[in-house]
């Protein structure tokens, strides 16, 4: 059956000097039905973006790996159907005029960096006014990853999210500034695609790359040309 989206534009969630709440009603009762929420910085320049660096795997959410000394590191999502949904985001951005650069050696040449991810196994809560992106789950891509001297991640409104099993992110970090010593990296938009599991518990493509062009939809502002 073909999902129908219940559809939650979020335009800027620009909380001044308080934070935003966005509670997700529970899935159980949305089997057939998935939610796609938006968010983007009304200040950014969406229009002088044209390169960005798209990583070929999704980072996997969850309880994390370890390796032989039993510290704990991040799992990455690379299969087929990984490559699915990371070719879905890809193209949606080369139909709104943006150029994908495909070398990861000059990823930290790219206008924006965009990432995936999608929460595997348990629900985090993050507040992104710490103003550290991510700063309550160690295994997202480190800003390092981008550059020598990025120092962490900024979003410019408050908001608290929390994210459960079987939900896909996406977000785009603006590359364009000047990298320096402590300089933090600035996420201008995001999506959050929640209710993709199927009744078998796993996640259903087809419903993940439809939530993918929805969130593009309902992001008109995200366009080079």
């Amino acid at each position: 059956m073909q999902p129908k989206p219940i559809l939650y534009c979020l335009a800027l969630l620009a909380l001044v000097g308080s934070a935003g709440c966005q509670k997700e009603p529970s899935t159980a009762s949305l089997r057939d039905e998935y939610l796609v929420y938006t968010a983007y910085d009304q200040e950014a320049d969406f229009a002088a973006i044209e390169t960005f660096y798209l990583p070929d795997s999704i980072l996997l959410i969850g309880e994390g790996a370890t390796d032989g000394s039993g510290n704990t590191v991040a799992k990455y999502w690379a299969d087929e159907k990984a490559q699915q949904l990371v070719t879905a985001v890809a193209d949606e951005l080369a139909e709104r005029g943006y150029e994908r650069i495909l070398d990861g050696a000059l990823r930290s040449e790219a206008d924006a960096g965009v990432q995936l991810s999608y929460v595997e196994e348990t629900t985090y809560f993050t507040g992104y006014n710490n103003p550290y992106w991510w700063s309550y789950y160690p295994y997202y891509w480190s800003p390092g990853y981008w550059g020598d001297w990025w120092g962490g991640w900024y979003h410019p409104f408050s908001v608290y999210y929390g994210y459960t099993t079987g939900s896909l992110l996406t977000e785009m970090v603006d590359l364009a500034v000047e990298n320096e010593r402590d300089a933090k990296l600035t996420v201008v938009w995001n999506s959050y695609i929640s209710g993709l599991l199927n009744p078998s518990a796993s996640i259903d493509i087809e419903a993940a790359e439809a939530g993918i062009v929805q969130a593009f939809e309902q992001s008109p502002y995200l366009k080079n040309n």
